[in-house]
C-alpha cells in the first residue's frame, strides 16, 4: 500500500512539476512591478502593500512594462502564480483543514487554480496528506511560505521520480 501511495505521489509531482516548478522564478509578486516595488521593497505590512500598488499604478507601470524597467518584464508570461497566492492568503485556514484530510472545497479550488485535471484531484490530496507537515510546519505559517514550500516539493519528488 506504502509503494502504492509513493508511485501516486511521484507520478502527481511528475505531472505538477512539469508545469510548476518554474513558476516561483516567474511569479507576479502580489503588488505588481514598477517603481512602487522598488520604493517599498523589503517592506511589510498592508500600508507598504497599497503604498507600492498605487504608486505602480500612478506612475503608468505600462511604461515600466513597456521598457523593462524597474523589475518589470514585459517579454515574461504571465502566471496564475499571483491570484493562487491571493487566493491561499485568503483561505489559509480552509486549506490547512482539507490538506489535513486530503480533500475538501478549498484543496479542490487550490486544484482548479493549479488548473489540474479533475482526475488527478484525489491523488492531489493524497500528495498533500502525506506532506501536510512540510506545508503546515507550524500554526503561524503564512500562505506564501505554503505556497513555497509546495513548489519546493513539487521540485523534489519531480527530480526523485
Amino acid at each position: 500500500m506504502r509503494m502504492i501511495r509513493g508511485l501516486r505521489s511521484a507520478l502527481l509531482a511528475a505531472a505538477l512539476g512539469l508545469a510548476l516548478v518554474a513558476a516561483p522564478a516567474l511569479a507576479d509578486n502580489d503588488v505588481g512591478c514598477g517603481i512602487g516595488t522598488k520604493f517599498m521593497e523589503g517592506k511589510e505590512g498592508l500600508v507598504s502593500h497599497v503604498l507600492a500598488s498605487c504608486t505602480n499604478a500612478y506612475t503608468l507601470q505600462s511604461v515600466s512594462l513597456t521598457f523593462n524597467l524597474f523589475g518589470c518584464d514585459g517579454t515574461g508570461p504571465v502566471t496564475a502564480d499571483a491570484q493562487l497566492r491571493k487566493f491561499a492568503a485568503s483561505h489559509i485556514d480552509q486549506l490547512a483543514r482539507d490538506v489535513a484530510r486530503g480533500e475538501g472545497e478549498a484543496l479542490a479550488a487550490f486544484a482548479h487554480l493549479l488548473q489540474l485535471p479533475v482526475e488527478l484531484h484525489g491523488t492531489f490530496g493524497e500528495f498533500t496528506q502525506i506532506h501536510f507537515t512540510e506545508l503546515f510546519p507550524g500554526e503561524s505559517v503564512d500562505s506564501n511560505e505554503m505556497i513555497d514550500a509546495f513548489y519546493r516539493l513539487l521540485g523534489e519528488h519531480a527530480v526523485q521520480s
